[in-house]
């Protein structure tokens, strides 16, 4: 597994993350968390597979700023990892 992007975030006292990982067999995992940032403690995850880098656009993400940045960034230009 790799990490093929990452994004963080800060309000108040919480840190978001966005992270995605390709996996061994090709396919791509998302990361979606909430962290209580005093502490490193994730309070909050959410995980989505998709098949292809594509189809990583078409998930119903939580509406976080880092999601936002995602959705808008560079990654889309790149070609497979």
């Amino acid at each position: 597994m790799k990490q093929v992007y990452y994004n963080e975030g800060w309000r108040s006292a919480s840190k978001y993350t966005f992270e995605v990982y390709q996996l061994e067999n090709g396919t791509y995992q998302a990361l979606v968390r909430k962290w209580n940032g005093k502490i490193n403690k994730v309070m909050q995850e959410s995980q989505f597979l998709s098949e292809t880098r594509e189809a990583l656009r078409h998930h119903d993400y939580p509406r976080t700023r880092q999601v936002q940045i995602f959705l808008n960034s560079d990654f889309w230009e790149k070609g497979d990892d």
